[in-house]
């Protein structure tokens, strides 16, 4: 009984605090990130369509130089977008800048 609460307590654990390593029938799952951020840029009238247009050229740059398993924005680290209003010659604009370190899914 000792042994099944302390790997529950382990499992617990590892899916709150988010730790990236699950252990099930001898298998680690892990992820490995690359040690520098990728970046893109979205330019919208709106804040939101210019957030998504950001996020979304991440994972087009992301593919493009790693492959598409790299380019999953929910497991990325070190995820931001930062927004600003700028003036185009075509009236006031978003401009979004996304930003994370690209991390791979795997099976240890």
């Amino acid at each position: 009984m000792k042994l099944l609460s302390t790997t529950l307590t382990a499992a617990i654990l590892t899916s709150v605090l988010g730790l990236g390593l699950v252990s099930q029938s001898n298998e680690a799952y892990a992820y490995a990130c690359k040690s520098y951020p990728t970046q893109a840029v979205g330019v919208r009238k709106g804040k939101f369509k210019a957030r998504n247009v950001a996020r979304k050229g991440w994972s087009i740059n992301v593919k493009s130089q790693f492959g598409v398993p790299w380019s999953v924005w929910s497991i990325a680290k070190n995820k931001s977008i930062t927004c600003s209003k700028i003036n185009t010659n075509q009236g006031k604009k978003w401009r979004c800048l996304s930003s994370a370190k690209p991390c791979l899914y795997v099976v240890k």
